[in-house]
């Protein structure tokens, strides 16, 4: 199953018809998807499923007991690679919650959410993975309680009156994502890392079934510790390429997509790889150098000009739909795609430093945040906003990360910050991915977010990690490939040992990328210009005049103003979409 929704009755009203249909009618934007509809008095679900895995994802009782699954749990059952079907492992799930067993979820290492219902009781449970890396969405009033696997089929809803938190979109604007349960929506909530959420009798309760911060750090040597997290990786791998014979995977020319890749070859699968940098980059000479040292079926096509970050999902789907070596070599699960999310932070523990480090284990949390926040450049603009807005907003920001680092107990205090941004940055970084899979309609397959793999790195020693450091040194058990093409590195950290080429670009220094920089200007004038004229402008919290001011000095160069011009243009998404 792909996606899934539904609408549960708290007090035997009848859900009204608008609502069911709202639900029918948004759960895909795709015209060919068939949308399957399981209801009784009380409650109404959807669900729709791209086949991506060869498996419908639902389990259904005679009785009307039900359970509806997104993604892979892969339970882990015994102590090797084995595995079982993802039907099998939901019908483990669903019967587990029918006798009132959670336990069965701390054997599930995939990315996944699910829902149980119980007629009986009219009882709903909603389930996320161990880091909510699918995302699942719920709203509540006394009357009704809803949910979905995307924000915007929610928000449809006839039944939710939306208002928009500025909390939430301020920490978009500076952290790139809203924090704990947040959403843009001030009413809509989503799912936090391994959390049950139950409804049932009118009552809503939360459940916890795994804390990261449990894992006590290991003593062992550093070669057991890297020993183990290339073992654990290895697994995570091969779990996920079940009986795959070729695929299809992302090639860029750092490191994590490259390990994935490495992985997949020593599995004996053939690999079909993509690269969407810029001409003359490291990232694509480097992917491409390394596509044709290891033997994958390679194809490099450049992202548009002055798009940063473009919708990678998409730029995958069509071009992965394009190819005629898709014909010659069919993967064997075609809409399943193979990516190195979240690598640079698991396992490179990018964000950090060792004055954080120090800082948090001195008990100086404030102090770590304000180090972290001027790192990462996280920011709020005062002239942009309107004083009141500011006033409103401004604290909120370290208040909010300070909430989060509280919530977590690890022996090790530094762990707590990787733990901080594992929780929070890493699992929203797929969220744009998910809601819109209806329309490029690519499964991800993550092994960088493996729940064992994820524990086997808790355990190392902090400073091992910092940097790339430990990183670099678990190369050397991967196929030789890996470490014969030089990698594109993070500025700081640990350096690549081969010689890099002088007239390659490092893909983000834009001073030695004119015209990516003129076309990245041309079009953030085109979208501030779109803004300042829209009649939905949010004059309440925004100011025009300071904006327009901005947007001039940009134009002409005095000052690189685009981090503003975004700013704005967040604000007025969810400004407009929370009407």
């Amino acid at each position: 199953m792909t996606l899934i929704a539904g609408i549960l009755s708290r007090n035997d009203r009848p859900i009204p018809d608008s609502a069911s249909e709202s639900l029918r009618q948004s759960i895909s934007r795709h015209g060919e998807d068939e949308v399957s509809v399981f209801k009784d008095d009380r409650s109404y679900f959807v669900k729709v499923d791209i086949g991506a895995f060869h498996e419908p994802g639902l389990f259904a009782e005679s009785n009307g007991a039900l359970s509806m699954l997104a993604g892979e749990p892969l339970l882990t059952l015994s102590a090797d690679a084995s595995w079982q079907s993802r039907q099998q492992d939901l019908e483990l799930i669903h019967e587990g919650f029918m006798r009132g067993d959670r336990k069965i979820l701390r054997r599930a290492e995939g990315t996944f959410c699910a829902a149980n219902y119980q007629p009986d009781s009219a009882t709903l449970y909603l389930i996320a993975d161990k880091l909510a890396i699918r995302p699942l969405y719920y709203w509540a009033d006394e009357d009704y309680f809803a949910f979905a696997s995307a924000l915007r089929i929610i928000e449809n809803l006839p039944l939710i009156s939306k208002q928009i938190d500025l909390r939430a979109v301020t920490e978009i604007v500076a952290l790139c994502a809203p924090l704990g349960a947040h959403t843009p929506c001030a009413n809509i909530s989503v799912l936090k890392s391994a959390e049950i959420l139950q409804v049932t009798d009118g009552q809503i309760s939360r459940y916890c079934y795994w804390r990261w911060d449990e894992i006590e750090p290991s003593s062992s040597l550093e070669q057991t510790h890297l020993k183990e997290v290339y073992e654990r990786f290895q697994t995570a791998v091969a779990r996920r390429v079940r009986k795959d014979r070729t695929t299809v995977a992302y090639l860029s020319g750092g490191l994590d997509s490259r390990c994935v890749v490495a992985a997949l070859i020593d599995q004996g699968v053939g690999v079909h790889t993509f690269n969407f940098a810029r001409p003359g980059t490291q990232d694509q000479i480097f992917g491409n150098s390394f596509a044709q040292e290891i033997g994958t079926v390679h194809e490099a096509i450049p992202k548009e000009a002055g798009d940063h970050v473009p919708d990678y999902s998409s730029l995958l789907s069509r071009a992965w739909r394009a190819t005629r070596d898709r014909l010659n070599e069919p993967a064997a699960r075609p809409s399943l795609a193979w990516s190195g999310e979240g690598g640079s932070v698991l396992l490179g523990h990018v964000h950090m430093n060792q004055t954080i480090v120090g800082l948090m284990r001195a008990g100086k949390v404030d102090g770590a945040i304000e180090e972290f926040f001027q790192q990462e450049y996280v920011h709020i603009s005062s002239k942009l906003l309107k004083p009141k807005t500011f006033k409103t907003v401004a604290g909120l920001l370290k208040e909010g990360v300070r909430e989060e680092l509280n919530a977590l107990h690890s022996s090790d205090a530094a762990r707590n910050f990787y733990l901080f941004l594992m929780l929070n940055d890493q699992r929203r970084k797929l969220a744009g991915h998910f809601e819109n899979i209806d329309l490029h309609r690519l499964e991800f397959q993550l092994p960088f977010f493996d729940s064992a793999f994820l524990a086997s790195i808790i355990k190392v020693p902090v400073e091992l990690c910092l940097a790339h450091m430990f990183y670099t040194k678990w190369l050397g058990y991967f196929h030789p490939a890996v470490t014969l093409v030089p990698w594109q590195v993070y500025p700081g950290h640990e350096p690549c040992p081969l010689p890099t080429p002088r007239n390659l670009i490092y893909q983000w220094d834009e001073n030695h990328q004119p015209a990516e920089r003129a076309a990245e200007k041309k079009r953030v004038m085109k979208q501030v210009a779109e803004l300042l004229s829209a009649s939905d402008f949010p004059d309440e919290i925004l100011s025009k005049r300071n904006l327009r001011l901005a947007a001039w000095i940009h134009s002409i160069g005095w000052r690189d103003y685009e981090h503003v011009i975004k700013a704005a243009r967040i604000y007025h998404t969810y400004w407009r979409a929370c009407q």
